[in-house]
C-alpha cells in the first residue's frame, strides 16, 4: 500500500517541478524544488520498499539441502 501513496506522490511531484517548464510560467523556485525533494525521496522510498520486500520474501523461499 506505501508504495501505492507514493507512487501518487511521484506523480504529484512530476506536475510540481514540470508543469511550470512546459507553460513557459516562471513558478515559486521553492515549489519546484520541494517537488524534486519529494520525487527524489518517492522514488527512493518506491525502490526501498521493493528491495526490502524481496528480501522478506526470501526468508521464505525453501533452502536446498545437499545430502
Amino acid at each position: 500500500v506505501t508504495n501505492a501513496i507514493s507512487s501518487v506522490i511521484v506523480v504529484g511531484a512530476l506536475l510540481a517541478v514540470g508543469v511550470a517548464l512546459v507553460g513557459n510560467d516562471d513558478g515559486p523556485v521553492w515549489a519546484r524544488a520541494f517537488g524534486f525533494v519529494a520525487l527524489v525521496f518517492a522514488c527512493v522510498n518506491i525502490f526501498g520498499g521493493f528491495a526490502v520486500t524481496e528480501r522478506m520474501l526470501a526468508m521464505y523461499k525453501k533452502k536446498d539441502r545437499k545430502s
